[in-house]
């Protein structure tokens, strides 16, 4: 590796002033121009159902890498990355489809940027097409970036790599190998089950490290994972399977949310396994989860952070990367939390896979609270406890543990609620209970008959659901929920 670069300590992100934030962030690329190549391999081992073929499963590889050279080439254009995903299942397919595809791609994810968060609307599919990206084309000879830490993203449910290329470009900046493959199901581009889905995924991930290591012959020092959405679930699996894992980054991961469910059942799922250090960026639906894994996880080593500005939609740089093509970009909520998640994540991979670096501002990962990103602090592991319970069919353990800790639940009512929902697809006996526990507990909330009235109404238990809407309508007559959903039942 040359050495005549420095590596450049993260810039202050937050200044707090009598206790007041005040935001002065700018994103700070590494030191190292960025180099990105695809490789085309078919996994022999398993078949692919592609239009009315059966063919080996095609693996689109995306390496993303620092590079000490600075060099005259030109930098690749967004086409480049996006004719990728119409060429993922097809290597051969001819250009004029890719195309085409490709500009019906960036055109309908373009108008969606325009309407939903206020990109430029003069600028068209086409400019973002052409705009410039920050890799150049790599080269074939990878040598001079042996033995530094490699990273491994897992991308969203079906969806290209690319759907996060700018915090791969940016990690590769700062000197780490990006290594991914686009989702799939376990026969085709389709995922329909979700634990079969994932554990194609997993493997897809398994076999690109190993064609990296056995076919590129390259070797890293540090392995780290990231994912973002349904990728979260293959990177909590992979971890588990693969003791060389150092540490996992997820980007608003669905084993968070109800896809733990499936998670937990999986025939690799072990917690006792979970002892590496895990970052946890969230959405802004504070009421939506208990964060059950990252409650269940036994590492200490373990933060979480709320993004207030983005949904889920909000982890990938599609929008960002719109926005930076506009002749006036306009640096808007989005743009600049995406950027945050990407300083995040690199802060997190410094701490804990360049130990010995002492050039790095490790002490960077520990953000104060701001108006783009908030530390979590909340500690819901009993309530994790409670899910796990039930999802090991003990039920009785768990309204045992419930009523032997009366003060302690009886504060937890929104919570209770929290996990209850989870349950209701799958085990909606097992809600109801929860249910019933908050509504003795709390019989003048609206939410807890609320929610109990619901439940019953999904079990297909119309009389029980609308005794509990009346009363909790009587609680809180101006609630629109409550008034629709006692229509749906009264009908």
């Amino acid at each position: 590796m040359t050495k005549n670069f420095k590596i450049i300590r993260l810039a202050a992100l937050i200044f707090i002033i009598s206790g007041n934030v005040c935001c002065a962030f700018d994103l700070v690329k590494g030191p190292y121009e960025v180099r990105f190549k695809s490789y085309e391999t078919y996994d022999h081992s398993r078949q692919y159902v592609l239009g009315k073929d059966t063919i080996a499963r095609p693996l689109l590889i995306h390496l993303w890498y620092p590079c000490g050279e600075n060099t005259i080439e030109q930098s690749l254009i967004f086409k480049n990355y996006i004719d990728l995903i119409a060429l993922r299942e097809d290597f051969g397919r001819v250009s004029a489809e890719v195309d085409e595809s490709s500009f019906d791609f960036v055109n309908a994810y373009s108008e969606f940027a325009k309407q939903r968060f206020g990109l430029d609307s003069s600028i068209t599919a086409q400019q973002i097409l052409n705009s410039t990206v920050s890799a150049k084309q790599g080269l074939e000879v990878l040598k001079n970036i042996q033995g530094l830490p490699l990273l491994i993203y897992a991308p969203s449910n079906s969806k290209s790599s690319v759907q996060n290329h700018m915090i791969c470009e940016f990690l590769a900046s700062h000197g780490y190998m990006i290594l991914s493959v686009g989702s799939a199901g376990p026969n085709s581009i389709q995922r329909e089950d979700i634990q079969k889905s994932t554990m194609a995924q997993v493997t897809d991930m398994e076999f690109i490290l190993k064609y990296f290591e056995d076919s590129l012959h390259m070797k890293y020092s540090n392995l780290g994972l990231f994912g973002f959405s349904s990728g979260g679930l293959a990177t909590s699996i992979f971890q588990i399977r693969n003791k060389s894992v150092n540490a996992v980054f997820s980007m608003d991961g669905g084993q968070e949310y109800g896809a733990y469910l499936a998670l937990f059942q999986m025939e690799d799922f072990d917690l006792e396994r979970t002892n590496v250090p895990y970052c946890l960026v969230v959405n802004n639906y504070e009421n939506f989860s208990i964060y059950p894994y990252y409650n269940s996880i036994i590492t200490t080593e373990k933060t979480m952070f709320r993004m207030p500005c983005l949904d889920h939609n909000g982890f990938v740089s599609y929008w960002r990367f719109f926005d930076s093509c506009s002749a006036n970009p306009e640096r808007n909520r989005v743009s600049i939390s995406y950027d945050y998640i990407s300083d995040c994540a690199l802060a997190f991979f410094n701490k804990h896979l360049k130990p010995d670096q002492t050039d790095y501002d490790t002490e960077g990962f520990n953000f104060s609270a701001s108006e783009y990103i908030q530390p979590v602090q909340q500690n819901n592991s009993s309530m994790a406890e409670l899910c796990n319970l039930i999802l090991t069919g003990n039920m009785d353990a768990v309204m045992m543990q419930l009523n032997e800790n009366q003060i302690e639940y009886h504060a937890k009512e929104n919570e209770i609620n929290i996990v209850a929902r989870m349950f209701i697809d799958r085990y909606i006996d097992h809600s109801i209970q929860l249910f019933l526990y908050n509504v003795a507990n709390h019989p003048d909330s609206w939410q807890a008959h609320y929610n109990l009235g619901y439940a019953y109404k999904e079990k297909g238990e119309p009389l029980l659901s609308k005794k509990e809407l009346v009363i909790a309508h009587e609680i809180n007559p101006e609630n629109s929920d409550i008034t629709n959903l006692l229509n749906e039942v009264t009908e």
